[in-house]
């Protein structure tokens, strides 16, 4: 199993597909084709209202950081409002989408986390979490390819791995955990690679991206 610590100097800052904002890549798998990749894990600021990129055969996850609440426009869908205290809202990347911001402080942009994976061939999940006192055990995807992903959003976090590893991840860093290849249990199922996350000195708001082929 391989871990590594990722901070802004690994980051990647670009320009939205369409133009209308920024985007600040945190890890990704590259191929070839007009998006370019198979999976991207990225941040991005929105301060005005617009549409959001189209990405063809791609599923997307979005949540909120910091900054206020960003209402979503989804093509056939209700409108969906989210906040930092809101769920990942997960949508197809092929739809039509818009957004309106309302901003907690004037001029300051709402700061967003994004998971996106190739429908064929790939799967995520996303979840956010308050860490306080009480630890959290984060199960990791398995096999060929997975990949765990924990950005520390306030706060700082303290992982252990189920090898006894400890790693900790300061705020506005992350940490990449590849080669999960599980074991095996006495009736030959696959065990979950589990790795137990704690805040350290006060509360830490992670986000938790699971990566892994269909």
């Amino acid at each position: 199993m391989q871990l590594q610590v990722l901070g802004p100097a690994d980051f990647v800052k670009m320009p939205w597909k369409n133009g209308q904002g920024v985007t600040t890549e945190l890890a990704v798998a590259r191929r070839a084709g007009e998006d370019g990749f198979d999976w991207r894990i990225s941040t991005a600021t929105v301060a005005n209202p617009g549409p959001f990129s189209v990405f063809a055969g791609i599923d997307r996850s979005l949540a909120i950081v910091r900054g206020g609440a960003l209402t979503l426009n989804v093509e056939g869908c209700p409108d969906v409002t989210l906040t930092p205290r809101t769920p990942p809202y997960a949508f197809c990347g092929e739809l039509a989408v818009s957004c309106t911001p309302a901003l907690e402080a004037a001029n300051v942009p709402i700061d967003d986390f994004n998971v996106m994976t190739r429908r064929v061939g790939w799967q995520h999940v996303l979840m956010q979490h308050r860490l306080e006192r009480t630890p959290f055990r984060w199960s990791l995807p398995t096999g060929d390819g997975a990949i765990g992903f924990l950005y520390c959003a306030q706060g700082q976090v303290t992982a252990a791995l189920h090898d006894g590893r400890t790693v900790t991840v300061p705020l506005g860093h992350a940490l990449r955990i590849d080669g999960m290849d599980g074991s095996e249990e006495a009736d030959g199922a696959v065990a979950c690679v589990g790795c137990e996350l704690r805040a350290h000195a006060g509360p830490a708001d992670v986000f938790l991206a699971s990566i892994s082929r269909r």
